[in-house]
């Protein structure tokens, strides 16, 4: 049996999603659309930002949630959960990954 729990706010960290976005071409789009969906770069401060900067609600929830659901795409075939759970945000982020709601970025 398979399990994913997808975390919430306060799991993120200045870094995160870059190695990501460095290695696999689908993240880097993924990421790239979401900057425009937002109207700002979230990479700049996910991935170069200072704590501070990513602290902030507007920051803080689309990055944890793109992080999850940008990893779970990657998995492609090998994301086989027989269940999903979330904390807080990451509920949302289950939902999406385990593909039970549709989010096109």
């Amino acid at each position: 049996m398979n399990a994913y729990i997808f975390p919430g706010q306060g799991a993120q960290f200045v870094g995160m999603g870059l190695d990501l976005y460095e290695k696999y071409p689908l993240a880097q789009k993924m990421f790239e659309n979401a900057n425009e969906i937002l109207g700002f770069s979230i990479t700049d401060i996910m991935f170069d930002g200072t704590p501070e900067d990513l602290k902030q609600t507007k920051v803080t929830q689309p990055a944890i949630f793109l992080h999850s659901v940008i990893l779970s795409k990657i998995m492609g075939r090998n994301f086989k959960p027989n269940m999903v759970a979330g904390h807080s945000l990451g509920e949302f982020s289950a939902l999406v990954a385990s593909s039970k709601r549709s989010l096109e970025f």
